[in-house]
């Protein structure tokens, strides 16, 4: 996955003029300035990406996903070719969450797929050949669009493989929330209404039920269908009762990934 260009400290410098033992010194007097960006080494055939978010060092990564530590990165890439590039946290926390995302081809061609990204507020990396887009809550936040035409693969942390932790991460969420302000009535009426925008809410089907606070999924209910629609119903829910998540005590859930990936960054 590349990163915007325009944005690069250096780029392609050669380890051979530029030593690991400067490297390492110029990366952590940056962390003591927050620094969030990504720095990467390959040679050969060996790649290697290192993510900072404001100072704090995420973990480092290879092809596939595979982490791996600064010292196996050393041993695997002596000679490199380097890179250090500056981006905004957000970025940053895509990249590292995203790093062993299955891609997902999307049908159609540029710009056809951008509605369907839009209503589904997608969270996530857009790859369409050397470009590479950065998007959260369906609204791009940086990098550069696919041209026209162009076949695109999405990488999210929405997939099929992350299921378990996204379904925990709404059971979670749900039950602290209900703790708070009971959720069950509203919930009932609201998925009554958006059943038929979404019919995996249909409350007679109960393929998503929700009862004293505590969340049910049947298996069938891909990860596509059960995330906008948890999201929409959570929105009108927490609208019936005049809340906001904001002032709701479930402040320790922001720090988990599946927060930004649930699309409730902006709530």
């Amino acid at each position: 996955m590349r990163v915007p260009p325009d944005a690069a400290v250096y780029t392609g410098l050669r380890t051979d003029h530029y030593p690991w033992t400067e490297i390492a010194s110029d990366l952590a007097l940056r962390q003591t300035q927050e620094f969030s960006g990504t720095f990467d080494a390959w040679e050969g055939g060996r790649w290697v990406r290192f993510v900072w978010t404001r100072g704090v060092l995420l973990g480092g990564f290879t092809r596939g996903g595979q982490t791996l530590s600064w010292e196996t990165a050393l041993r695997g890439v002596p000679r490199a070719s380097v890179s250090l590039t500056v981006l905004a946290p957000t970025l940053s926390d895509l990249i590292w969450t995203t790093r062993d995302a299955q891609g997902r081809p999307l049908s159609g061609a540029w710009p056809d797929q951008r509605g369907e990204l839009e209503r589904d507020r997608f969270h996530g990396l857009l790859i369409a050949g050397e470009h590479c887009s950065f998007w959260s809550s369906g609204r791009v936040l940086g990098g550069t669009l696919p041209v026209a035409g162009a076949g695109c693969v999405a990488y999210s942390q929405n997939s099929e493989a992350n299921r378990d932790r996204l379904v925990a991460f709404w059971r979670d969420l749900l039950s602290r929330i209900h703790r708070a302000a009971p959720l069950d009535a509203t919930w009932r009426q609201v998925t009554m209404r958006l059943a038929e925008t979404y019919p995996c809410l249909d409350p007679f089907a109960q393929d998503i039920h929700l009862s004293a606070g505590q969340l049910s999924i049947d298996e069938e209910v891909t990860v596509a269908e059960f995330r906008p629609a948890l999201l929409a119903a959570l929105e009108a829910t927490l609208a019936r009762l005049g809340l906001r998540l904001l002032d709701l005590p479930i402040t320790d859930l922001r720090d988990r990934p599946e927060w930004t990936a649930a699309g409730l960054d902006a709530r």
